[in-house]
């Protein structure tokens, strides 16, 4: 693949969304440094982020900013700085880390439909409504897990056999579904040119995918895939990124730091 070919096909995945630098150096980070020993030498770093258009400056402000949030620690190892996930970044990575690389939705989950009484505040349904829930109206709602029966609420076990599309907007809005759509067409796109030939290339296309696609999942209501048809625009994607991932495998660590042209003990 010619570098031009290269850089549009990153571009054409950076375009899918809005890029937060510490935001991908989280997503790097989170894919890269598997185990507790794992690091990433700031010249690979750099060298990652420089395919995707990130400027020096900007990856200093990024990791400035995961120090001081107690995302990452740094180890210097004579001119060359080290970077691990915190026991925090690490326990907040590892939390979605199912979100993010399971390959197939969940599917073994009951949905319940939950009305509350007209004389029930609309605050007071919405406050005790578990993360995992999507409001239909002030006083009805889809969730995955059954509320406590002492509440005076009709429960029902709900079968989205035909969720209207007011239904199925709130579950998943339009605006993300649409970038669920141009992210699942921009891999698609990829997937039909050869192979970078760089470790380094390859990498680097892995990680902006991932980063995507990981900006939208953690959007994603965990109810999208339990009542949503199976080819809606989420799944789809999912579909696409995970050949992207299978097709572009996580580097091994040391051969990717030698093609960047740093050795570091891991």
């Amino acid at each position: 693949m010619q570098d031009t070919e290269l850089q549009t096909d990153i571009q054409r995945i950076a375009e899918c969304g809005p890029i937060r630098v510490w935001s991908l150096v989280v997503t790097i980070m989170g894919d890269l440094c598997q185990s507790p020993d794992t690091c990433i030498p700031g010249k690979t770093l750099g060298d990652l982020v420089g395919r995707l258009g990130i400027t020096n400056q900007a990856l200093r402000v990024a990791l400035h900013r995961l120090r001081r949030d107690g995302w990452i620690q740094t180890v210097r190892e004579g001119r060359t700085s080290n970077y691990f996930l915190s026991d925090r970044g690490r326990e907040l990575t590892l939390a979605v880390r199912d979100q993010i690389y399971h390959p197939a939705p969940p599917t073994d989950t009951t949905v319940w439909l939950v009305m509350a009484p007209q004389t029930m505040p609309a605050n007071d349904f919405s406050e005790n409504l578990p993360d995992e829930s999507v409001a239909l109206s002030p006083r009805v709602a889809l969730i995955a897990e059954k509320p406590d029966p002492s509440e005076d609420y009709l429960i029902l076990p709900f079968a989205p056999h035909t969720l209207p599309q007011w239904a199925a907007l709130a579950v998943a809005p339009e605006e993300l579904q649409r970038e669920f759509s141009d992210l699942r067409d921009a891999v698609a796109l990829v997937l039909d040119r050869p192979d970078p030939a760089s470790l380094t290339d390859r990498t680097a296309l892995r990680l902006v995918i991932l980063h995507h696609w990981r900006r939208l999942v953690l959007r994603q209501s965990g109810l999208a895939d339990l009542v949503l048809p199976a080819d809606w625009p989420g799944t789809l994607a999912r579909d696409s990124v995970q050949a992207a991932l299978k097709r572009y495998p996580r580097p091994d660590p040391e051969a990717l730091n030698r093609e960047c042209g740093q050795e570091t003990r891991f």
